[in-house]
């Protein structure tokens, strides 16, 4: 829910002042009456009829050495997982911190966890789920891109 504009609030501060009741004014402008009472109490209890400023939530605890260590970790275990990369910073910086949040620094600095689409060929058949038939050329093409000669 977004706040009122400045010109709103005014507007609804003027009509109280006018004697009108919260009914009223919020059928005249249009608005609900918890938000039309909530700007009238914030302008009797703190007279302001500014919205509140937002602080932006908490600060990210990824200082440039923890990217220096996250990057440093990934780069030495580039199959990890987020827990295992969560479970690493915990260990090395002291931080503890969810998984989530240890793939949220990866997208903020850009990393993707993808793998590649055309992997060596393994051992025991494709790496993929579809179904490889023997004529299909992208499997062969990717076989042979990335089989030993």
């Amino acid at each position: 829910m977004e706040a009122f504009a400045p010109r709103m609030r005014h507007r609804i501060v003027e009509l109280y002042q006018d004697g009108l009741e919260t009914e009223d004014i919020a059928a005249m402008l249009g608005s609900s009456l918890s938000g039309t009472r909530r700007v009238w109490q914030q302008f009797r209890e703190e007279d302001r009829t500014a919205a509140k400023p937002n602080a932006g939530g908490r600060r990210s605890m990824l200082s440039a050495e923890s990217k220096a260590v996250l990057l440093q970790l990934l780069e030495a275990h580039p199959d990890a997982f987020l827990p295992e990369l969560a479970e690493q910073v915990e260990r090395r910086l002291g931080l503890r911190v969810h998984p989530q949040t240890v793939g949220r620094w990866l997208r903020e600095l850009g990393v993707t966890r993808k793998k590649s689409r055309c992997t060596p060929a393994s051992s025991n058949g494709p790496t993929c789920r579809r179904s490889v038939t023997a004529g299909s050329t992208r499997w062969r093409n990717c076989a042979a891109a990335t089989s030993p000669a």
